[in-house]
């Protein structure tokens, strides 16, 4: 009996922090071109959730004959212990006029982003995460009065749809540190610039 490959190292997450944003500001069939980095603390939680894994599956010959994947659709979910509104203005696509008040007008749009975070793990190592194309949903927020001693913390949540990039398909990327040649030195800069994937050619 041929012996099992050894299992990958194996660490829980523990933690969030380093969340960073940068606009997509070409995505088209031959190329694609991100804007300056945006650094967004008070990072709580992140949530990424598949929204259309079940594929086409065509049956012939009494066996499953053919299978279509659609394309990929997230949802990207953040908790934060405050959005401001800098932050909204990018995100949602909306604009602070001279006075530094926001405003929110119908034909607001918001824009495309890559989004990248890590998160500690129980070994003390990272995983790293980039989302490659993500635009914000309309933000849900509420407000509540204190009740006595009593304090409720009203944290900012933003939900995001992420696509697949219109010039390569290409939607996420994830990296642990100290895994699969993917050491310190590459975690120090990974959360620098958006990621883009090296594969060797064969020959």
């Amino acid at each position: 009996m041929a012996t099992p490959t050894a299992s990958p190292q194996v660490a829980s997450t523990v933690g969030l922090k380093n969340v960073v944003i940068a606009p997509l500001t070409e995505d088209t069939d031959t190329s694609h071109t991100y804007g300056e980095l945006q650094l967004v603390a008070g990072a709580i939680e992140a949530t990424i959730t598949p929204d259309n894994t079940d594929p086409d599956i065509q049956y012939a010959d009494d066996i499953e004959f053919d299978v279509l994947y659609p394309d990929p659709e997230l949802t990207f979910s953040t908790s934060m212990a405050d959005v401001p509104l800098a932050i909204q203005e990018m995100i949602f696509g909306n604009q602070i006029d001279d006075n530094g008040v926001l405003v929110r007008t119908a034909s607001d749009r918001p824009p495309y982003f890559a989004v990248g975070f890590k998160s500690e793990k129980s070994d003390g190592a990272f995983r790293y995460v980039w989302l490659y194309k993500v635009r914000a949903k309309p933000m849900t927020e509420s407000y509540k009065t204190k009740e006595g001693k009593t304090i409720t913390r009203q944290n900012g949540s933003v939900e995001w749809t992420a696509i697949k990039r219109t010039h390569d398909g290409r939607y996420q990327a994830v990296a642990d540190e100290g895994q699969n040649g993917f050491d310190a030195s590459k975690a120090a800069t990974f959360l620098e610039t958006v990621y883009e994937p090296a594969f060797t050619t064969e020959p």
